[in-house]
């Protein structure tokens, strides 16, 4: 069954008195993006954590939170006296320069950049943590996997009622258009001898029927009504299937397109009426498949 798109999970485990904790969000996205808030030691962990997920994941913008605590967790943070120091000589002349008070305090000076530095973990250390920060993110990921395939079913079961609507316009169409060519020969037929009338001349049956059979080609629309039941049939097919996005948005477009065509060639009052419902629910089905993965 196919999947959604959008979704969020968690996981949380525990091991030798430490505990990684990841959380997982994705959102609609074109290809698959990956976004890790972290401490900066488990940047040489993106790669791994990357390939793990892009195993069960194939396309959405993905922010992974990734907070390890305990034994396993990086070295602590430290200050740069060095770096504070500067920036507090470089404030302390911009106030006596512009003759203003100091502040008092420093903890807006705490937040600049270089002030809190991390020591560098060894990548033995690192690597260590590797199997603790799996295991959290395989539970994160069955969590957010639970959810997708949720949604996902939903989407599927509404866009399966959309796709019977539109069988239902396909077929409405199709018992119009032998009625359209009856009332195209009334017409023109009237129309004929209002021309006619007074003047003597007269105009054969097999005139007629040229004209008629040369608007009857004009207006044919026969292919597109197969090639709507064929791609609606397809569009079905694919939502058996564990990640249809992108062809499912082919498909609707090449609906989108055989319903401009209709509306081009038809004469028709009421089959235009029914082309613009047409396309008001292939429209609903595009902007659902859009969470599809």
């Amino acid at each position: 069954m196919a999947i959604s798109m959008t979704g969020c999970g968690e996981g949380v485990v525990s091991a030798d008195n430490s505990t990684c904790r990841v959380e997982l969000r994705v959102v609609n996205n074109r290809f698959f993006k990956l976004s890790l808030r972290s401490r900066d030691a488990f940047a040489a962990l993106e790669p791994r954590i990357e390939a793990a997920i892009r195993s069960r994941i194939r396309r959405g913008a993905v922010q992974m939170t990734l907070e390890v605590t305990g034994a396993a967790a990086p070295a602590g943070r430290r200050f740069d006296r060095g770096q504070l120091a500067v920036y507090l000589d470089d404030l302390e002349d911009f106030c006596a320069s512009h003759r203003i008070p100091a502040p008092r305090t420093i903890d807006g000076i705490l937040g600049l950049p270089g002030i809190l530095v991390e020591t560098p973990p060894s990548s033995d250390a690192i690597d260590q943590t590797w199997p603790l920060v799996a295991r959290g993110l395989d539970a994160a990921l069955d969590g957010l996997e639970r959810m997708r395939r949720a949604e996902g079913d939903a989407l599927a079961r509404d866009m399966r009622n959309g796709c019977g609507e539109i069988r239902q316009s396909i077929a409405a169409i199709r018992q119009r258009v032998p009625a359209v060519l009856v009332e195209h020969r009334t017409r023109l037929t009237d129309r004929v001898n209002k021309l006619l009338e007074g003047s003597g001349a007269t105009f054969s049956s097999t005139d007629l029927i040229r004209e008629v059979a040369l608007i009857a080609d004009r207006s044919d629309i026969a292919e597109e009504l197969v090639r709507l039941e064929s791609h609606v049939a397809q569009f079905d097919r694919l939502l058996d299937e564990e990640s249809p996005g992108r062809s499912l948005d082919f498909l609707a477009q090449e609906l989108a397109r055989e319903a401009n065509t209709i509306a081009s060639k038809s004469l028709d009052v009421a089959i235009a009426h029914m082309v613009v419902e047409l396309k008001t629910q292939v429209e609903r089905l595009r902007e659902q498949l859009q969470n599809l993965e």
